[in-house]
């Protein structure tokens, strides 16, 4: 598709002198919310020079194209005189060097947005990924890079990036410098030592990072960290560094980002933590599913994604697998370190089971893969291959242990991953995977692959999950089934955002815009839980008349409908009341990381 890169790659660095490429990276006014960069580039005299801008990062499947933030771009040469440039395609500018041997880009950058792969400054704050910010010459990503920094007085430093001296920061590649996380300005740093390996925890604001919130999350992340990094046999990097954002104005989103030596979380301040400190359901789980992306996708990686293309869509079948399969072993992590009960993890494994079973319509592992660059509208596969890749883990694991009576385990799967393809410079496939399987003694590979994985098969938790002592009740009940998503609107009321295919607020003929105002004998106020009372005051009523009431355009209407329901399945998930001395084994081995007796 790029015939450039074809022609730029004529002379390859490993026959040329390396020069770095140096960026300088400053913020002149905070209030603009702008960062300014600039981009030397040795050109070494030829005619045009072709810089890009990545359209995503790698590990956020989505095309933001990052160049759309871009303004005031411009190029000089040497003598600081303007060069003609103008746009190749969407994230390329191509410049006529005038032969000049080195060529200075720079531009400004609008940071305005709460994402997890996208800059922003907040008065004394910012932050970037280096994919939004650092141009790259096409056909060089080999080459090293420099970055220095002019900010504004009181503002400190923290970034991925190796420092050196004189406050210039480097990385051996483009690679690593598009992967570096940096917070810029005013926030809290604080440091542990894990495994000989340091350890930076960067929190802003910095009241958020409490004492409370300290003492826990110091605790959590050493617990991670070395459960984690004893299953590969020690740490991957020389430092980590965990930068986390919490919000406290309204979004309705919280997440993590992983890189080869950090992770970027956000959260809103109520699901982050309380005013002692303890922290949201979701926090624990979060980290320990970004540092495990140290190994399992940032190392150990698909190879439909090795190297990276910073241009287009990467499409591989085994995001179930890097990402699903990553949260089983964040589950597995809590429970090992003893950050989780035993009945904390069969909670979430019913949870993970809930949310699958509940699905609209029956899809395939490897389907959702594929179309998480899409953010399907009716099944948003960018979310439901994280449980069900987390319970197929499950599912491998006891199978394997059971298999081979604990002997092996889908640990030993993920250190030959490690050592045969990543530390031998290499991604590997579907075909690998299931090659591994079958040497560690899972049994039929090849039809578990093809039902459960390709397939769409339900999972076999009945059949499975016992043999490690784990019992699994279904219950089916009807519920009443509204079908609508309402979020609170600037007066304080709920906005109708969007209504479900074969709802009864479809059928009323609820719009997006709308005003919801009472639904059947209950308000709808954005503090209550009037959705629960709903359906139980609802339950076995399908049929009865249900009046909405809403304003339209300023004017109130009443809609008729009738109550509908669907079916929902729920998961009890708990420990068998009496295992044998196999299942105890099994159950024992998965929950500490062992094999053998």
């Amino acid at each position: 598709m790029r015939h450039l890169l074809v022609l730029l790659a004529a002379v390859p660095l490993s026959a040329q002198t390396v020069t770095p490429v140096k960026y300088d990276v400053s913020v002149p006014a905070p209030s603009t919310r702008l960062f300014h960069v600039s981009a030397e580039f040795p050109t070494r005299g030829k005619d045009t020079l072709y810089v890009s801008l990545p359209a995503w990062s790698p590990g956020s499947y989505e095309i933001q194209n990052y160049a759309r933030f871009v303004r005031h771009f411009g190029a000089k040469n040497p003598a600081g005189q303007p060069l003609f440039w103008d746009r190749f395609d969407k994230d390329t500018w191509r410049v006529v060097t005038g032969k000049s041997e080195r060529v200075t880009a720079e531009f400004e950058f609008l940071a305005d947005t709460i994402d997890l792969s996208s800059a922003r400054i907040a008065g004394d704050f910012g932050q970037f990924l280096g994919t939004n910010l650092f141009l790259y010459e096409e056909g060089q990503l080999d080459r090293p890079a420099e970055v220095r920094f002019t900010l504004p007085a009181g503002w400190q430093v923290t970034t991925a990036l190796t420092g050196a001296a004189g406050g210039t920061y480097t990385a051996p590649n483009y690679h690593d410098l598009a992967d570096a996380m940096t917070f810029v300005g005013k926030y809290s740093l604080d440091s542990l030592q894990v495994d000989s390996k340091w350890i930076r925890i960067a929190v802003w604001p910095a009241d958020a990072y409490t004492t409370g919130v300290q003492r826990n999350m110091r605790n959590a992340l050493e617990k991670i960290a070395k459960t984690e990094n004893a299953l590969f046999g020690g740490p991957p990097y020389d430092r980590y560094a965990v930068f986390f954002n919490v919000i406290r104005e309204p979004i309705n989103f919280g997440g993590g980002l992983e890189h080869s030596a950090s992770q970027f979380d956000i959260m809103p301040q109520g699901a982050f933590a309380d005013a002692a400190g303890n922290f949201g359901d979701f926090m624990i789980p979060l980290m320990s599913h970004e540092y495990f992306h140290l190994y399992n996708v940032k190392r150990m990686r698909p190879a439909e994604m090795w190297p990276y293309d910073y241009h287009a869509e990467q499409y591989t079948p085994l995001l179930w697998w890097s990402e699903g399969v990553t949260d089983y072993y964040a589950d597995l992590t809590n429970i090992r370190s003893g950050l989780w009960t035993q009945s904390r993890f069969l909670d979430n494994a019913s949870q993970d089971m809930q949310q699958v079973e509940s699905v609209p319509e029956p899809w395939s592992e490897e389907d959702g893969s594929v179309a998480t660059w899409i953010h399907e509208v009716f099944v948003n596969s960018s979310q439901l291959y994280y449980p069900k890749g987390a319970l197929t883990g499950l599912l491998l694991d006891v199978s394997i242990r059971d298999a081979t009576d604990n002997r092996r385990s889908l640990d030993d799967v993920m250190r030959a991953l490690y050592t045969r393809f990543y530390q031998k410079n290499k991604g590997f496939t579907t075909s690998d995977l299931l090659g591994l399987l079958r040497e560690v003694g899972m049994p039929d590979v090849d039809g578990f692959y093809q039902r459960y994985i390709n397939g769409r098969d339900p999972l076999p938790y009945e059949a499975v999950f016992p043999k490690a002592g784990i019992a699994v009740a279904r219950q089916t009940t009807s519920s009443p089934f509204l079908g609508v998503n309402a979020q609170p609107g600037d007066a304080g009321r709920l906005v109708v955002q969007g209504v479900v295919p074969g709802s009864a607020a479809e059928a009323a003929g609820l719009e997006p815009g709308d005003v919801l105002l009472k639904v059947g004998e209950f308000e709808t106020r954005p503090d209550e839980d009037w959705g629960a009372k709903f359906r139980e005051r609802y339950r076995g009523q399908a049929g009865s008349p249900l009046a909405i009431s809403v304003t339209r355009g300023g004017q109130a209407m009443s809609l008729n409908t009738q109550v509908r329901e669907r079916t929902v399945v729920a998961f009890r998930v708990t420990p068998t009341s009496s295992p044998s001395a196999k299942q105890a084994k099994i159950w024992r081995g998965l929950s500490t990381g062992s094999t053998g007796n």
